[in-house]
Order: C-alpha cells, then structure tokens, then sequence
C-alpha cells in the first residue's frame, strides 16, 4: 500500500527553463527534500523530487528493488522533464548521488551539474562508533525523527529479510558510479559530513582523484549525520546547491 506522506512533488515556475531534480537514498524519502526544493522554488526554478520503485510501501515491496529498477526510473524521468525543461540539475542524498552520477553521464546533454550529499564510495565498517551514534538515534528525539521522517519504507519484523536484496545491489551501484566519475564534465558539488556514521569521508577522495574532467567543489561538515543535518549546516547544503545552479 502506497504511504501518501512519501509521494514525489513537482514545484512549477512556468517561467522557467531550469529545473532541480532530487533523489533520496537507500529506504529514503522525497520528504527530505522539502526544505531545498522549496528554497530553489522561492528562487524562480521548477523542482522536482522523486520516489525510486519499492520505496514508500511495504517491506516487501521494498525487497523488490534493483540497480536497475532505480536507474531506469531516475533515467526515464530525467528524459520526461528534457522535453519540457533546457537545463536539469540533480540533487541526490547517499545512493541518490551514484544514481545521479551515473544518470548525468547519460543525459549530459541537459544536465548540468550534479550536487551529491553524503554519497557512497566506501562505507564505515561496524564499529563502537557507529554503535555509538545509532543510539543516539534512538535516545535523541530529534535524530529519531529526522531519520523516521526521511524513511519512506514501512516498519516490519520482516523488514532485515526484505532489505537483503536490495542492500545486495548498492555495490553493484558503487562500482558502476565509481566507473562512470571520469566521464563527468557538467560541474559537481559533493557535500560531507565527518559525523556520517555510514558513508566514509574517505569517499571524497576518491571523488576528487577520479572526477578529472568536471569543475569540482567539496562542502565538509562537522556535526550532522546520515540522515540528519544540523539547522546550520543545512544552510550550507543549501547555499552550496543555490552556488551551483548559479553556474552560467
């Protein structure tokens, strides 16, 4: 059954040519979006968010979802908002960001430029660390809700069963994003945190050693999360988004 509260949204400006197209993460939401697609709305741009199949149901439906299920759908809309919008910028949070690597690789023609938050290259292995932050996640209200809110994929006994497959081809994901970085040409933003209990800082090298033909920029955060962010420093993933679009 489709939960309403994680449904895409488009932000018109019939005004515009340009348009910010954001992609959450694994078990994500387009919700957490909200803030950023309205901030690019107020600044005369359309904004779209979307939802990757197997998201915003069921554990089972869940368990349905594939690299290439994902792909094709950030593909396939892609290509929908090329015959309305001349210039697309992706937005996309953890496995959002591979998706959008490798979906501006194909449609270069349009985008141009990519602002990745927290995107996986290599993740932080179990540690007392990452232990230790996702208790915090349960005993801070704050954090909890935040990572409530930002998952679009129902709570269930079977959900660890469910997540198997999918969490299987985030390395399929990986690999080919990594592969698709020296083809980049468009400008990128890569936004981290060095509190991310999941997606290794050590991923932003890799980012900028192997994005050799794209303008590049880096925003490095201290103190928000995975899937929480600060009120400051969510007004610098914000700027750092408003800066690329700016890009003439």
């Amino acid at each position: 059954m489709r939960n309403i509260q994680h449904k895409p949204k488009f932000y018109e400006n019939s005004a515009s040519s340009d348009i910010v197209v954001f992609i959450h993460g694994f078990m994500g939401s387009p919700r957490q979006f909200d803030s950023l697609a309205e901030a690019v709305h107020r600044q005369g741009y359309s904004a779209a968010t979307l939802l990757l199949p197997g998201h915003g149901s069921t554990a089972r439906d869940f368990g349905s979802g594939t690299f290439e299920r994902w792909q094709s759908h950030v593909d396939a809309e892609i290509e929908r908002y090329s015959c309305n919008f001349s210039n697309i910028w992706l937005t996309g949070h953890s496995m959002g960001g591979l998706l959008a690597i490798n979906t501006a690789v194909r449609y270069n023609k349009y985008v141009r430029g990519i602002l990745t938050i927290a995107c996986p290259f290599k993740i932080i292995p179990l540690s007392a660390y990452t232990i230790q932050t996702r208790t915090r996640q349960v005993f801070r209200k704050t954090i909890r809700a935040a990572y409530l809110s930002n998952s679009s994929v129902g709570m269930s006994p079977t959900l660890i069963w469910h997540s198997r497959r999918p969490a299987a081809e985030i390395r399929k994901l990986m690999s080919a994003a990594r592969g698709n970085l020296s083809q980049v040409r468009m400008p990128v933003t890569a936004v981290y945190s060095t509190s991310d209990e999941l997606t290794s800082i050590t991923s932003l090298d890799i980012m900028k050693r192997e994005l050799t033909k794209a303008p590049f920029e880096s925003v490095v955060l201290k103190e928000s999360l995975h899937a929480y962010y600060t009120e400051y420093e969510q007004t610098m993933i914000e700027q750092a988004l408003m800066n690329l679009v700016s890009i003439p």
